[in-house]
């Protein structure tokens, strides 16, 4: 039976171009960038400097600006925010956050509020989108850090990054921003829309898994951060380890690729996107959309089915990947994204989550329409899913 993909937002096949520039860099200039006494380490660091410089322009990071490559954006997201909040002559206590972000946001958070630190949430409205007004009342006089992503991992929910970061600007705090749903989907640039702190992942983009990075606004001795990595002290000693040569080359072009086919590949993606609830509408009854397609990316669809368990659908589905909820909670586990926009547990427990990529196709899309039209109508003619019956 021929499989489809349609979980992109867990993650992403590398592309053969990405690949392509990669390669090398495993058998033939294979040398560490630390060792640069001699020639394959000095050809190493040269690649690691040319890609620093492919990702500042990419975000729109200032000249010079730091670039630290990472495990991917959950290491990231741990490095700014535990960071940050260990840094020795931070006076500021205080951490505003959106109570849609990725659980490597929130759990540091939480890290954070277990020593000493208090934490403001930020609630989102129906549609999963964060009230800059709201970011701003927020806000205290001891706050250190803003931490709202840029594009939702569950709902593709586009978040009104620029407005934020001019909040965080007139108040004088930190901004952090997880990008790694965003780039190459929609514009992100740190100078322009006041962002301090970027986090990125290259399996998200048709790039290699175990690659990301943190961009910074400022250099990277500039920083002010407490490693989270102890060692050998690469990256200006905030991430020690052996840079991963080959990963690092082959996210600046994954991001390259992105950005160089986003105005064709977005509108495909977006008729692929209207073409799968269109049919999904037309044939499964008691389809509802999660947040508002107005404000998410184009790949991006979250639904319930009234009175289908995801869980259920999905064990019929094995030939579609697609998932219940995000792919770091498991999918037994409930979508706190879904229940801080007001969704109810039924709603959310029957959630699916697609996310439709660069290899998807109108046979895709098609196969998957018939397929959860014909899975939904069974399961509906089971006697557990049957309406129960009044007393009389």
């Amino acid at each position: 039976m021929r499989q489809i993909y349609v979980d992109h937002f867990a993650t992403t096949a590398v592309d053969e171009r990405v690949i392509a520039v990669m390669l090398p860099l495993f058998r033939e200039e294979f040398g560490n960038p630390a060792s640069d006494g001699h020639a394959y380490g000095q050809r190493a660091r040269a690649t690691v400097e040319l890609t620093r410089g492919v990702i500042r322009e990419a975000v729109g990071a200032p000249d010079g600006a730091g670039v630290i490559f990472t495990s991917g954006a959950t290491e990231s997201n741990n490095l700014i925010i535990r960071g940050l909040g260990e840094f020795d002559g931070y006076a500021r206590r205080h951490i505003v956050v959106s109570t849609v972000e990725h659980k490597s946001v929130l759990e540091p958070v939480r890290w954070l509020a277990s020593h000493g630190y208090r934490v403001t949430p930020v609630h989102v409205d129906s549609n999963g989108v964060v009230d800059p007004a709201a970011v701003k009342r927020a806000i205290q006089p001891d706050t250190l850090l803003i931490s709202v992503m840029a594009v939702n991992n569950e709902t593709g929910t586009i978040q009104p990054v620029r407005e934020i970061g001019e909040v965080a600007k007139s108040c004088g705090v930190a901004f952090h921003c997880d990008a790694s749903q965003a780039i190459g989907k929609i514009p992100i640039h740190m100078q322009q829309f006041g962002i301090d702190y970027l986090s990125i992942s290259a399996h998200k983009v048709y790039g290699p898994k175990g690659t990301g990075a943190l961009c910074l606004a400022t250099s990277q001795s500039d920083a002010h951060l407490a490693p989270q990595e102890l060692g050998g002290g690469q990256e200006a000693g905030l991430r020690s380890g052996t840079l991963n040569v080959p990963g690092i080359a082959g996210l600046a072009r994954a991001i390259q690729l992105m950005e160089e086919e986003a105005p064709h590949e977005n509108a495909r993606i977006r008729a692929l996107r209207d073409r799968l609830i269109a049919g999904l509408e037309a044939h499964v009854p008691d389809v509802s959309v999660n947040g508002s397609l107005e404000y998410a990316i184009p790949g991006a669809l979250n639904i319930s089915i009234g009175g289908i368990r995801s869980t259920a659908l999905l064990a019929r589905i094995q030939d579609i990947a697609v998932s219940g909820a995000a792919a770091c909670g498991g999918q037994s586990a409930k979508s706190h994204v879904l229940l801080a926009m007001g969704l109810g547990r039924d709603r959310v427990r029957s959630a699916l989550r697609f996310g439709i990529g660069r290899f998807n196709t109108i046979e895709d899309i098609d196969t998957i329409i018939e397929r959860i039209a014909s899975e939904v109508a069974w399961i509906r003619t089971q006697p557990v899913f049957a309406p129960p019956q009044l007393e009389q």
